[in-house]
């Protein structure tokens, strides 16, 4: 595996926690984290609940070296990783998830572009037709549902997709707690 100072994958998954740098409240057992992560759990549990808690602590999932984003894909990336539980994310569901942020800022540049332009344009004999970025989008829209569709990202839940989304639940409100919690000087 490349060394390029990223956060490396531990087993196919991401590692949830690589050290601890002076905060007291996450210095336990981290072996013990670990092998909470590696097994399935059931969302309502003690063990998943600390477990989203430690994982809405660490900065943002960090792309694979080997993934390229651009400078405007970088608040994509961040939403996308967001999206699911951070123990759900694999090497190569990464790769798809720059993918997924490439689309939507290339998504957004078009829109922009096409918001200025108007559907439909005049060409050279005067004739109204449609603007043809139009079509780029919705070839765009097609990729990025594609895309989220690997990610297994909206869409129905049943069955583990139902656990999976209630892991989600868990850590997007463990995060909110934990920006809280920094906003209110209460965490550093």
């Amino acid at each position: 595996m490349a060394r390029c100072g990223r956060q490396q994958p531990t087993r196919g998954r991401v590692k949830p926690l690589t050290k601890v740098s002076g905060n007291r409240a996450l210095s336990f057992n981290l072996l013990l984290l670990q092998n909470l992560s590696m097994k399935k759990q059931r969302t309502d549990s003690t063990a998943a609940k600390v477990s989203a808690m430690l994982n809405a602590s660490l900065k943002t999932i960090e792309p694979p070296c080997h993934v390229v984003l651009r400078a405007g894909d970088r608040v994509f990336w961040d939403g996308v990783v967001r999206a699911r539980a951070r123990d759900e994310w694999t090497e190569t569901d990464l790769v798809v998830a720059g993918q997924l942020a490439r689309c939507l800022h290339d998504i957004q540049v078009e829109q922009v572009l096409l918001d200025e332009e108007g559907t439909v344009l005049r060409n050279e004999k005067g004739t109204q037709i449609v603007n043809p970025r139009v079509s780029v989008l919705e070839q765009f829209a097609r990729r990025e549902m594609a895309l989220m569709r690997t990610l297994r990202m909206g869409g129905s839940t049943k069955g583990s997709a139902r656990d999976e989304e209630k892991t989600r639940q868990l850590e997007r409100s463990s995060r909110q707690l934990r920006e809280d919690l920094v906003q209110d000087d209460l965490l550093a």
